[in-house]
C-alpha cells in the first residue's frame, strides 16, 4: 500500500485529495469518482476507468434499493418505443 497523508472533512462534507495523489491518478477538475464503504474503508475509483460489470453491479444495486424489477424496466421499455413510433408515424 502506498504512504498515505491524513486529510479533513470539511463542515460540508468535502475532501481535498492530496495533488500528489491527484497527479498520480490523472484526477482533474472534471474528474468523476465512484466512492463506496467497504467495511470500514473508503474506496475511490475513477469512473470511466470502471469495468460494464461494475456498472450492472452498481445498476442492480441502485434499482433494488429502490424497488425497480425487471418486469417495470420492461414495461416503461414498451410504452417509450410504442410512443416513438407513434412520435414517427405522425412526422411521417
Amino acid at each position: 500500500m502506498s504512504e498515505g497523508e491524513i486529510i479533513k472533512v470539511t463542515s460540508k462534507g468535502q475532501i481535498t485529495i492530496p495533488a500528489k495523489i491527484r497527479s498520480a491518478l490523472s484526477l482533474d477538475r472534471d474528474s468523476h469518482l465512484y466512492v463506496a464503504k467497504a467495511g470500514k474503508l473508503l474506496v475511490m475509483k475513477k469512473v470511466d476507468e470502471l469495468s460494464l460489470d461494475e456498472i450492472s453491479s452498481l445498476l442492480q444495486a441502485v434499482a433494488c434499493e429502490r424497488g425497480v424489477t425487471k418486469e417495470i424496466l420492461m414495461e416503461d421499455a414498451e410504452r417509450i418505443r410504442a410512443q416513438l413510433m407513434e412520435e414517427r408515424d405522425v412526422q411521417t
